[in-house]
């Protein structure tokens, strides 16, 4: 086809449908539009930022920090964030303990998948993110219309393959970050020893339409110890669980270098704070080492574990803000490479 027909073409298109609807990426360059979580490991990990516009997938074992995660970078990508809360756990002191601004957020609780669907694709031109916490806890109409003992483990799948790629094209559209959750369960079809050990349920379309997905796996408990007259429930008396080490992973990233991780520490009722945050860098990074139980920095014992490094940051800002400015040197060089 000549120059002049393809010229004429492109008109006839934008005549018929819309003016800009096929456009040359040298004259107008199209470029990922990622925003900076602020928490180096994070920017590490997804290689820069959150992308806007996309669909983001977070999945991880029970209580391994989705929620607390999504809530705590969701301020990063806009002001106005909309909830679908299908476990009806989000509280407004809830938000406040993990740093975040209430009145940003606004909750609905959908009573079905198909209506969550409806709420999302209506509601994309006014958020800049939405979140779904979590997609296995919303149920199906064929759910609610059959017993309990028929068969209706494929409808949820159904529903998200036949919207998720009208949603994607929204949020693309409106630059709005569309960030659901969704559990790790073990493989109970698990064919071979190549086969993998955990799945992500709500078929494949979560996994085809997401631009980002991170995976949460908790790896040990951050145990804190107490007097011996003292009485923790559920303990002996010696130690209280107050959070435990968790594993992100970027197993998917069309934006981005993608199989980095780290291990960030989780504290109940606070989430993953920033000097965690700094922390985990700092290891990714080479600038703290392990020796034994110690944690070295520069050559030097700083603690003994690595759950004492928030204390000590805060007792000692100005470490903090040479470990902090450390961390924010190595970063860029990564993200510039």
């Amino acid at each position: 086809m000549a120059k002049q027909e393809i010229s004429e073409a492109l008109e006839s298109f934008n005549n018929l449908y819309a003016n800009g609807g096929i456009v040359n990426l040298g004259a107008n360059p199209r470029y990922p539009k990622k925003v900076s979580t602020k928490r180096p490991s994070l920017d590490y990990l997804t290689d820069g930022g959150i992308p806007k516009g996309r669909v983001i997938l977070i999945a991880g074992e029970p209580s391994s920090g989705k929620s607390s995660l999504t809530i705590q970078i969701a301020e990063s990508l806009g002001n106005k964030i909309l909830y679908n809360d299908t476990e009806g756990t989000l509280t407004s002191n809830y938000l406040e303990l993990l740093g975040a601004d209430p009145s940003k957020f606004d909750h609905v609780l959908p009573e079905t998948t198909e209506i969550m669907c409806d709420i999302i694709r209506a509601q994309i031109p006014n958020y800049d993110v939405i979140i779904v916490d979590s997609i296995n806890n919303s149920a199906s109409n064929e759910q609610l219309t059959k017993g309990a003992g028929d068969r209706t483990m494929a409808n949820r799948a159904l529903v998200l393959s036949s919207q998720l790629p009208i949603l994607v094209g929204l949020c693309n559209q409106h630059d709005t970050t569309l960030i659901i959750l969704s559990q790790v369960r073990d493989n109970m079809n698990k064919s071979n020893k190549y086969s993998p050990d955990t799945v992500v349920p709500g078929g494949r379309s979560l996994h085809h339409n997401s631009s980002l997905t991170l995976e949460l796996f908790s790896s040990s408990k951050i145990k804190e110890a107490v007097g011996k007259d003292e009485f923790v429930l559920g303990g002996d008396g010696k130690e209280e669980i107050n959070g435990k080490l968790v594993r992100i992973k970027c197993t998917k990233n069309k934006v981005g270098k993608v199989d980095r991780s780290i291990k960030i520490d989780f504290i109940y009722g606070e989430g993953y704070v920033i000097e965690n945050d700094v922390a985990a860098a700092a290891f990714s990074f080479g600038i703290f080492k392990m020796a034994g139980s110690w944690v070295k920095y520069q050559g030097e014992s700083l603690v003994q574990g690595r759950i004492k490094l928030r204390d000590y940051f805060v007792e000692n800002p100005e470490v903090y803000k040479e470990v902090k400015e450390a961390v924010d040197f190595e970063l860029k060089k990564i993200l510039d490479a």
